[in-house]
């Protein structure tokens, strides 16, 4: 547990990941405290490494992004920092995990459609380093959570 963090921090960082849209003053209520020292405490958690952003979560179906998947790389190690930067420069590209096991890169992508993957696919082959590929298309997604419980 970091311990420059107090209770009022915690509960600030849970409620924030839970509805960042709700004002200084409602989440100064739920903390007991005022818009000003909500303000404050915002503030040092951004400084501190705490918060990185607060964006909106854009429903990617709504936006014509009806197409997510999972992509499995090998890469030659000789050329991974280049193969890693070259992944950098993907707009479809959401998540790379550089992983144990079997695979170098674990990447999940987001698409319009079939023939988007296709593309990407096919680019992603052509990058030198890059020894193998499987993909995996996501049918449902059953859970997804990004939040971390501060306690």
């Amino acid at each position: 547990m970091p311990v420059d963090l107090d209770d009022v921090d915690r509960k600030l960082l849970n409620i924030l990941q839970d509805n960042a849209d709700l004002t200084y003053a409602e989440i100064g209520r739920i903390l007991g405290v005022s818009p000003s020292t909500v303000y404050m405490r915002i503030k040092k958690l951004k400084e501190k490494g705490y918060i990185k952003r607060i964006v909106a979560e854009v429903p990617p179906e709504i936006v014509g992004v009806n197409l997510r998947a999972l992509i499995l790389l090998n890469v030659d190690l000789k050329k991974y920092n280049d193969v890693a930067q070259k992944l950098l420069t993907y707009p479809q590209i959401k998540v790379i995990y550089d992983i144990t096991g079997e695979w170098t890169f674990l990447i999940e992508a987001f698409v319009k459609d079939h023939k988007e993957l296709s593309e990407l696919l096919d680019s992603l082959g052509s990058i030198e380093g890059v020894q193998k590929s499987t993909t995996i298309v996501v049918l449902r997604v059953i859970k997804e959570d990004r939040k971390v419980l501060v306690t």
